[in-house]
């Protein structure tokens, strides 16, 4: 996975089983992270903490922090400080906890996500879809910011099912969609 040496990736819902998983992978593969707890509980924000410094090393930057995932404004300023320090976003994993909370979290996220990936240099965002059925939405198009397609690239969205699969093989999928996807956006053949 040397492919995200270097990307800029956001996990909200790192305190989860399969966010913590998805978090620790994605470090483990270089990529700076921002590590985001879904929940403003105490508990919840002390995970994330151990997480990022566990995480944490020389070559790559990894942030943690926690929100109300439910609260839409939590969401826009998190998504906008997490890529403002982390010099932008190429990837989005969505991992909240089961609910009605993890669908509007998903939306919020994805909506504040992809305008931050699409004023830079496109991206993914992954929803781990724990049975509420998130919303499949394919592709933001380059056109949405008024700008000619050649200026800025897609921001593509991935649904992964988790109910009944191992934290393993969530994570194996999440891995393979954010590297496929950002090589696809970045117009290099994918190798296989």
């Amino acid at each position: 996975m040397t492919r995200l040496a270097g990307k800029r990736v956001l996990v909200l819902g790192a305190e989860t089983e399969v966010g913590r998983a998805v978090a620790s992978a994605v470090a483990d593969a270089g990529a700076n992270m921002a590590a985001v707890a879904a929940t403003s509980d105490a508990e919840a924000a002390f995970e994330v903490q151990r997480l990022a410094r566990r995480s944490s090393s020389s070559d790559r930057k990894v942030i943690a922090q926690a929100i109300d995932a439910t609260n839409e404004m939590a969401v826009r300023v998190m998504v906008r400080q997490v890529s403002k320090e982390l010099g932008g976003l190429d990837a989005v994993v969505s991992a909240c906890d089961p609910g009605e909370a993890s669908k509007v979290a998903f939306e919020w996220t994805y909506k504040r996500a992809s305008h931050e990936m699409l004023r830079r240099s496109g991206g993914v965002i992954v929803g781990l879809d724990p049975g509420v059925g998130l919303p499949q939405i394919k592709v933001v198009p380059r056109q949405r910011l008024g700008q000619p397609p050649t200026r800025y690239p897609d921001v593509v969205s991935e649904i992964v099912p988790t109910m009944g699969r191992s934290v393993n093989d969530v994570v194996d999928e999440v891995l393979e969609h954010i590297e496929a996807d950002l090589l696809t956006i970045a117009g290099e053949a994918e190798s296989g």
